[in-house]
């Protein structure tokens, strides 16, 4: 690869984000996500790899861990149908794919500060100076023109306007009927508003790859670790004392009131005028606040403290130590009062991960508490936090959400003989094997409401044929791992999800 020329480099970076632009509109155009995403992101990395040969680039091993997690979420979009897991998968790889980009110009993983990884949301932005010079030195057609200037620029212009009187042409003929109508008279060709959309979103796309590809095989600058300075220290031991100790003594009460409220029972609830449901509901919003407010005091206070000689001070460690605990015990009660609730109501997607990410945050306070106790470099704790986003994120894929949400409640309806069988209708195809028994239940109100939501939820016009409306197939771009087995679970029950797809305005109307 070291023979080709820089031209020629920068011709075969055109080409894989020619590539990237045909395969995106082939597989996301008027589909669901499926496979579809999967094989996008493979095919991402692939390039990746081969235009960082290309270019001469080395890949280190943090470039191969974050690529091969990228990798992972992107396959758990077609092996899991949660919709809410989806969308994190579906962040959650794209992130991974944006942090690689960042790390290929240079900076280390582990000098990455909080704010480098926030930055990473808004990097797409500095793609675009890289894509007007790939895309000049595309068009430079030097194979073509040779050293003539002049013809260079004709045929560039040419290419150039063609695109853009195609595109305006179009948005014009859409917008007015007389320019339409003018138009057609001037062009016999017609233009097909399906093909103009997949050549303009498929521009697009490989517009945006010419800029990233570009944005990251741009030459960096020596690959050094960055030189942090010494920022001013704005808070001194006394009011940082005050700050830490105040919120210390107003956590303790209102950590004491609860100890009350988890050991006293029901019965010191009924004296407060309180139900266990009411008392679950109540405020946890508010917990959770007050622990994410908590955890950034904390930090913002560790980076403004005054230090003695680069390290805290032992009143700052023993106070925000305390408050890292007495956080960690408010977590503790709002994700006991959450607990209380499920047992009142049944397990949903939104508990599930409330609970998740009060486990995830009380880690993070873990590694803020060792991170000041230790004197340790920021580098070093956002390096940690990035981990457990990364480690939350397989745990949730690894659980299966609806799974276990839909375990859970079939539990609880065995003891207490309460369920939400709507709410498991609308789960996804992977809790589908173990509540499709719910079709056959005695109790008809659950078996009727579960089949009217399973109706709904499938649009089981993809299975048969409805009132002679349109039938919709799902096709292999859209493919997911579950979709096969619900088909054929579903299949025996086609007449009974029929018979009920209005069963909920029936019953409202009897009960009437």
């Amino acid at each position: 690869m070291d023979t080709l020329s820089e031209n020629g480099k920068i011709r075969l970076l055109g080409a894989a984000a020619l590539i990237l632009g045909v395969a995106f509109v082939s597989l996301f155009y008027d589909q669901e996500l499926g496979l579809n995403y999967s094989l996008f992101i493979a095919l991402i990395v692939a390039l990746g790899l081969f235009l960082a040969r290309v270019f001469s680039r080395h890949i280190s091993g943090y470039h191969y861990g974050i690529m091969a997690a990228g990798i992972f979420f992107s396959s758990m979009v077609t092996v899991r149908s949660g919709e809410l897991l989806s969308a994190y998968n579906v962040l959650g790889s794209l992130l991974l794919l944006l942090i690689a980009v960042g790390i290929f110009r240079g900076k280390p993983l582990r000098a990455f500060l909080a704010s480098d990884y926030l930055k990473v949301v808004f990097l797409p932005l500095r793609f675009i100076p890289p894509f007007f010079e790939n895309f000049l030195a595309i068009l430079s057609l030097k194979s073509v023109s040779g050293d003539n200037a002049r013809r260079k620029e004709i045929i560039r212009g040419s290419i150039m306007s063609a695109i853009a009187l195609l595109i305006f042409a179009w948005l014009f003929s859409s917008a007015d009927a007389g320019f339409e109508k003018l138009f057609s008279h001037i062009f016999t060709l017609e233009l097909d508003e399906d093909l103009v959309g997949r050549t303009i979103l498929g521009t697009i796309v490989t517009a945006f790859f010419i800029g990233g590809f570009g944005f990251m095989f741009k030459k960096p600058q020596a690959n050094q670790e960055p030189v942090i300075t010494a920022s001013a220290r704005n808070l001194g031991t006394i009011e940082t004392t005050i700050l830490l100790g105040s919120i210390n003594v107003l956590f303790l009460v209102f950590i004491l009131l609860q100890v009350s409220y988890l050991f006293g029972g029901a019965e010191h609830l009924l004296l407060e005028g309180l139900t266990y449901a009411e008392y679950a509901r109540e405020g946890f919003i508010q917990l959770v606040v007050v622990a994410i407010l908590s955890f950034l005091i904390i930090l913002f206070a560790e980076r403004q403290v005054t230090q003695n000689d680069g390290a805290h001070l032992r009143s700052f460690k023993v106070l925000s130590g305390v408050l890292v605990l007495q956080v960690i015990a408010v977590l503790v009660s709002a994700f006991v009062r959450l607990s209380l609730y499920e047992v009142a109501y049944g397990f949903t997607d939104t508990r599930l991960y409330s609970h998740a990410f009060m486990i995830w945050l009380g880690v993070v306070l873990v590694l803020l508490f060792v991170h000041i106790w230790k004197n340790g470099k920021h580098a070093d704790f956002s390096f940690y936090t990035f981990c457990t986003v990364v480690i939350f994120l397989f745990g949730m894929n690894v659980m299966n959400p609806d799974v276990f949400i839909a375990k859970k409640n079939l539990e609880r309806y065995e003891v207490t003989g309460q369920l939400d069988a709507r709410y498991l209708g609308t789960l996804s195809d992977d809790a589908l094997p173990y509540t499709i028994h719910l079709l056959d239940d005695p109790n008809e109100e659950i078996s009727k409401s579960f089949a009217h939501e399973l109706y709904w939820r499938y649009d089981y016009c993809n299975l048969a044929v409805c009132d002679g409306e349109d039938v919709r197939q799902h096709s292999w771009q859209s493919w997911r791992w579950n979709r096969t087995k619900t088909e054929e679970l579903l299949a025996p029950k086609q007449s009974m999800l029929l018979e009920n797809k209005s069963w909920l305005a029936a019953s409202s109307t009897s009960e009437a």
